[in-house]
C-alpha cells in the first residue's frame, strides 16, 4: 500500500484502502521494489489467478528514469521466467473500477478521472523495446450527459422488455449469478480484469459509498421473466459541481445475451442511463470500449461521446 502512488497519477486516498486491499488480498498481490541508496524508487505490483498468466500493475518510478524503469522491467521479466508463467499482462492496476488499466497513448486527455491511469509515453516505448506487444487498446469515449425525454424512452421499449433499477443494494448483491451469467457474452478481448467473480461485491460497495442504484440497471425479458442485460456505472470521485455534489461517472459495462442483439436495446439502455444520470445531477461521463467493439463504440458516438484517450494493454510471451 505505502509504494502504490509511485505507480499511478490517480490519487490513493485513505477512504480507498478498503477496495484496494479487497483486491490485493483476493490475489494475494505482492511489490517488485526498486531501492537506491537505501530509498524505494519503483514499483510494480504482481499478482496472478492461476499458473499460466503473470499479471502486473501500478509500474512506475520516480521521475520516469529510463534507466531505472528498464531495471525495473527486466526484474518483472525475470520474475516471471524463475515461476515458470508463460505469459505477462498489464498493466492492470487493482481495483480497475478505480485505477484502470493500460499504459496511456501519447496526446490523450490526462486530466484525473476514475479508472484512467496516467502515464508518460517513455514507459510503452521501453516495453514494446523489450519484447512487449499490444494486447489491446482501449478507447475512452467523453463528453456531457444529455438530458433524454422520458417519453423517447417509452416510445423505443419493445412491449416484451422492461428496463428497471434495483430497489435496494441487497437487490444488487442478489442479482451476482445473473450478472455472471451475462458477462460470458463478453468478447474476450474486452475481458483484461481477471477473477472478477471474487471482485462483485467490491465494485457495489464502491458505488454504494460514493453513488446510488441509478448506476445500475437491467434489463428483463418478460415472456421468460429472464435477466438478459445489464449497464454498469461507476461514479467519479474526482469532480463535484459548484454544491460539492460528485456530477460524472464512468459507464463501465453494458452486456446483454447475444439472442437479445440486434435489436436496439444497447441504445436503449445507454438511452435510459443517461436519462437516470441526469435526473441524478450527472452532467459528464466516459466509457471505456475495447477498440474492436464497433457497435458500442457507434452507440457512444451517437449519443455525442468523443475519442479522448487510449490505453495499451501489453502482453510478453515467455
Amino acid at each position: 500500500m505505502k509504494w502504490l502512488y509511485i505507480g499511478t497519477e490517480i490519487p490513493i486516498w485513505p477512504e480507498f484502502f478498503q477496495y484496494i486491499i479487497h483486491d490485493l488480498k483476493i490475489f494475494q498481490a505482492k511489490s517488485i521494489l526498486l531501492k537506491e541508496d537505501g530509498n524505494i524508487t519503483g514499483n510494480v505490483l504482481i499478482f496472478n489467478e492461476n499458473d499460466e498468466i503473470l499479471y502486473f500493475g501500478f509500474f512506475g518510478v520516480l521521475n520516469h528514469d529510463k534507466d531505472k524503469i528498464t531495471f525495473l522491467l527486466n526484474s518483472l521479466i525475470e520474475y516471471g521466467k524463475l515461476n515458470n508463467f508463460s505469459k505477462i499482462i498489464g498493466p492492470v492496476n487493482i481495483p480497475t473500477f478505480i485505477y484502470g488499466w493500460g499504459f496511456m497513448e501519447k496526446g490523450s486527455e490526462a486530466s484525473i478521472f476514475i479508472g484512467k491511469p496516467i502515464n508518460p509515453p517513455i514507459y510503452q516505448e521501453l516495453f514494446f523495446h523489450k519484447g512487449f506487444t499490444l494486447k489491446t487498446k482501449e478507447l475512452s469515449l467523453e463528453g456531457p450527459v444529455v438530458e433524454i425525454n422520458s417519453k423517447i424512452i417509452k416510445n423505443l421499449t419493445p412491449e416484451n422488455y422492461e428496463i428497471f433499477n434495483p430497489n435496494s443494494w441487497e437487490e444488487v448483491l442478489s442479482f451476482k449469478p445473473k450478472f455472471f451469467k451475462l458477462i460470458k457474452n463478453l468478447p474476450r478481448s474486452s475481458s483484461i480484469t481477471p477473477g472478477t467473480e471474487h471482485l462483485y461485491e467490491n465494485y457495489v460497495e464502491f458505488a454504494k459509498t460514493y453513488g446510488d442504484l441509478f448506476l445500475i440497471l437491467f434489463l428483463r425479458y418478460k415472456i421468460t421473466n429472464d435477466i438478459v442485460g445489464c449497464f454498469f456505472s461507476i461514479p467519479n470521485p474526482f469532480r463535484k459541481d459548484e454544491s460539492d455534489n460528485y456530477d460524472s461517472c464512468e459507464a463501465f459495462l453494458i452486456l446483454l445475451e447475444e439472442e437479445h442483439r440486434g435489436k436496439g436495446l444497447g441504445w436503449l439502455l445507454s438511452l435510459f442511463t443517461a436519462k437516470k444520470g441526469w435526473d441524478n445531477n450527472m452532467r459528464y461521463t466516459s466509457s471505456p470500449i475495447e477498440k474492436k467493439v464497433k457497435r458500442s463504440i457507434r452507440i457512444t458516438k451517437k449519443y455525442g461521446l468523443e475519442h479522448k484517450r487510449t490505453h495499451l494493454i501489453l502482453e510478453y510471451s515467455i
